[in-house]
């Protein structure tokens, strides 16, 4: 990775915070992105203690609102040539029904409005780096998910299992749309299942679920002294062949009438 430049969004913490890590550790230029300015200098040191030989920077955004995901995008273009990689990984599960600043569901906003236009607004970045690629954090819920068309916002009646399962079913959707329009463009869009790993997300919504514990840099209190380094259970669920190409392989392939419903009702294209 060295020589290529990387921003990851909510990489103050969990599993943002350790591909963060790992990414400086293969030499590539990080941009951290969190909302809290003290998490964002600890993980700052971090990854550059992990470095090997590239530069890292911190950037404070706040994801939930619309104006707020632009004004990300605006400075890294104001401070950046190209983009090599955009990894979509900022998420929230709310237990409670939470509406931003816009009006909006949370969870709608963070899980599936930012990475749509975060990754429109740095397009110009990613096409300038080509072959680039968008990296979309998916998550297994989205084999229960559904799309609730006339109600996205969960207006009628809050359900955090259902919000959180739409909002990864709309983002793995949302990845084999942007993927058909980039074809041929040199921008690769992929998403993934991280798999369980032990964060606060997963211990708020599934605290039955063991979780993996993450590595280099994860708090003690989350580790046992001598305990084996855990390996991430990532899996992924699309996968578009080539930079942008035509067609997808595993899981997620058969859901593209899905993907063409939600392109209708979405409207704009990049």
């Amino acid at each position: 990775m060295t020589g290529k430049t990387v921003l990851v969004t909510g990489s103050t913490d969990g599993i943002g915070r350790q591909t963060a890590v790992e990414l400086a550790a293969l030499g590539a230029d990080v941009l951290v992105h969190g909302r809290d300015a003290r998490r964002g200098a600890a993980t700052l040191a971090a990854v550059r203690a992990a470095s090997a030989g590239g530069s890292a920077t911190l950037h404070l955004a706040d994801l939930s609102t619309i104006a707020g995901v632009r004004d990300l995008g605006a400075r890294v273009r104001g401070e950046r040539a190209r983009l090599d990689v955009l990894v979509n990984n900022a998420g929230v599960f709310s237990p409670d029904p939470r509406v931003t600043g816009d009006g909006l569901e949370l969870t709608f906003a963070v899980n599936v409005l930012a990475p749509f236009v975060l990754s429109h607004e740095l397009l110009p970045l990613l096409r300038a780096a080509a072959p680039s690629r968008i990296v979309n954090l998916s998550s297994a819920s989205h084999w229960t998910g559904q799309m609730h068309w006339a109600d996205l916002q969960f207006a009628g009646g809050y359900d955090a299992l259902a919000v959180y399962g739409q909002s990864k079913l709309a983002v793995t959707l949302l990845t084999f749309e942007l993927a058909r329009r980039l074809t041929g463009s040199g921008v690769t869009v992929v998403c993934l299942d991280p798999g369980d790993v032990d964060t606060k997300m997963l211990r708020a919504g599934w605290p039955g679920l063991p979780g993996r514990r993450l590595l280099r840099g994860w708090p003690r209190d989350h580790a046992s002294a001598g305990e084996p380094r855990p390996r991430f259970a990532g899996a992924p669920l699309a996968h578009p062949r080539g930079a942008g190409g035509r067609g997808v392989t595993g899981p997620a392939a058969g859901i593209s009438g899905a993907m063409r419903q939600f392109a209708m009702h979405r409207g704009r294209t990049p």
